[in-house]
């Protein structure tokens, strides 16, 4: 089936980065497919996107789960009969000191954020080979500098850029780019309000965050999107492998 748009599938498009990415795609034009565990937040993104005038699909999907990932990418086929674009946003981040995570917090960490992006990209494959589409992964800052009690979230992230690297040497030949955005401190997002939530002065936290970052504020989710599609557009056609920081300059800055 052709089509005048481009069809993008966000993983964790309900909320926060996720959301955002979804936005800044079908304001431009493209039909959106929406996958994440929440029905009540996935609804309202959609119903938000074609209340605007876009094109939006809510999927509800677990991407922990093989078959609900299959069946994801299935109903986007069946939908616009194509898939041009992916971008593996989903993700969990729990806090602990290294010792101090169970197993079943480190499986739920790994099987989301770093193996549930390889079946994404394993089924859409096909897909994306037809039209030379692309592949965008979220990894973080957190996967190359981090800070304490996060190293199972940080070890994810490290290793999406790894995945992110191999992918892209081994999907070049096929026509397919691969590349990932690492965000730094973001608002509007649930990992940044569990974490400020979880502090005793909120308000004070966050103004220390964005002392520490040289740009002097949090990342917004459009500023996250505004690189993913970048990547994902023509404009990118030579790139591939790459990691661009979303950070306000904080990996930049060096701490004394």
């Amino acid at each position: 089936m052709q089509t005048d748009f481009r069809v993008v599938l966000v993983t964790g498009g309900s909320y926060g980065i996720g959301r955002g990415i979804a936005r800044w795609f079908a304001r431009r034009g493209d039909a959106v497919l929406i996958a994440a565990r929440d029905p009540q937040r996935g609804q309202a993104a959609e119903t938000e996107i074609r209340a605007a005038g876009g094109r939006a699909l809510f999927v509800a999907t677990d991407v922990r789960a093989e078959e609900s990932i299959r069946a994801m990418v299935a109903r986007a086929v069946a939908e616009w009969g194509r898939i041009d674009v992916l971008c593996n946003n989903a993700g969990i981040e729990r806090y602990a000191r290294a010792d101090e995570y169970s197993i079943e917090d480190f499986n739920a960490i790994v099987e989301t954020n770093l193996r549930g992006m390889f079946l994404c990209a394993k089924y859409a494959l096909p897909h994306l080979r037809a039209q030379r589409g692309s592949i965008v992964n979220v990894s973080s800052v957190q996967g190359v500098a981090n800070e304490p009690s996060i190293s199972v979230y940080a070890g994810a992230k490290a290793g999406i850029l790894g995945l992110t690297r191999g992918m892209a040497v081994d999907f070049a030949p096929l026509g397919v780019r691969v590349n990932a955005v690492l965000p730094g401190a973001t608002s509007n997002t649930g990992m940044m309000e569990n974490a400020l939530a979880a502090l005793p002065d909120a308000p004070s936290a966050a103004a220390a965050v964005c002392k520490a970052i040289p740009l002097g504020r949090m990342g917004e989710p459009e500023d996250v999107a505004g690189a993913v599609y970048f990547l994902a557009s023509p404009e990118a056609s030579y790139i591939t492998g790459a990691s661009l920081a979303i950070d306000g300059g904080l990996l930049a800055k060096l701490a004394v």
